[in-house]
């Protein structure tokens, strides 16, 4: 296994009412009947956001006064618990949270977690300020996303969980572009009347990303979706959700581009003899044939018969 960066932040056991301190302010841990030894934490910034995944056995968290100030990274809390049930009580209000839930509240208002069993759970703490000042000010009670946010939640728990389990392999860069698209989605999910299309904002850049990416290796035989998605850091279904605004696959943008470079540079003058296989295997495809048949099924022509002056 590649070990992970030093940003990286690793605790369990003993240590992790310590470590969970450090990082989530002023928080008292009380195990009561619960295993300690059973708990652990893996966490990393992503730029201006802090992502954790949080594994525990039964406990209560008492919070009061936790952020230090506006730009403390755990200013806003937003949980997707993954397995087990909790309650969060803020305000007067208690809100159940049960496997597959999610939940966003401000620490700096006084609240009581209670990990009624075994937990997992993945924790974005984002700075108030990557907020609208109108949805923040609605935090005074725990929010929980209405069901039209449903495929909104369901994208930003998938990008949450891949990147945990890639972030030993992500540099500063990618992480932070992370972080970004990961604010970008809690916005439309909180409501933000200024960034209705922050979604489909958050999925263009994605998309442009893959497509400078796929620019760039074009020539690989093996580049497909599963590598893209390493390489961007997210699922692949998060991968193909950015070219459904386009009505296509990331596969296909693939062929589509090695037959269009194909056909460019079979319009070359200078074209030798022969160059046609070069050009097929230079683009990726992985035969003579393979590429003949692609190409005659996208331009009604052979590679050989375009290259003598086929239709433009």
């Amino acid at each position: 296994m590649e070990p992970v960066f030093s940003s990286v932040k690793v605790a369990g056991g003993r240590d992790f009412p310590s470590v969970a301190r450090s990082l989530f302010g002023n928080v008292r841990l009380d195990f009561q009947s619960g295993d300690e030894d059973q708990s652990r934490l893996l966490s990393a910034m992503l730029g201006t956001c802090r992502l954790t995944l949080l594994e525990a056995d039964t406990h209560t968290v008492f919070g009061e006064h936790v952020t230090l100030g506006s730009d403390s990274p755990d200013a806003i809390k937003l949980v997707f618990q993954t397995h087990g049930f909790s309650s969060l009580n803020q305000n007067g209000r208690s809100v159940p949270v049960g496997a597959g839930a999610s939940i966003m509240y401000d620490p700096s208002r006084p609240y009581v977690l209670t990990n009624r069993t075994a937990v997992r759970l993945l924790l974005l703490q984002l700075p108030r300020r990557a907020l609208p000042v109108q949805a923040v000010n609605r935090l005074m009670e725990p929010f929980v996303a209405m069901p039209e946010h449903a495929g909104m939640q369901r994208i930003l728990l998938s990008l949450m969980d891949s990147t945990i389990r890639e972030i030993g392999r992500l540099d500063d860069t990618v992480r932070a572009s992370l972080g970004q698209t990961m604010i970008e989605l809690v916005r439309t999910m909180i409501g933000d009347p200024q960034r209705e299309r922050s979604s489909a904002h958050s999925l263009d850049l994605l998309r442009r990303r893959v497509k400078d990416f796929v620019s760039d290796h074009i020539s690989r035989p093996d580049l497909d979706v599963g590598m893209i998605a390493r390489r961007m850091g997210c699922s692949i279904r998060y991968v193909y959700r950015a070219f459904e605004a386009e009505g296509t696959t990331p596969a296909d943008y693939i062929w589509s581009l090695r037959l269009e470079r194909a056909a460019s540079r079979l319009r070359d003058a200078a074209c030798r003899p022969g160059e046609i296989s070069e050009i097929a295997f230079a683009l990726g495809f992985s035969s003579s044939a393979h590429f003949s048949r692609a190409f005659r099924g996208r331009y009604a022509l052979s590679p050989s018969d375009w290259r003598k002056g086929g239709p433009a």
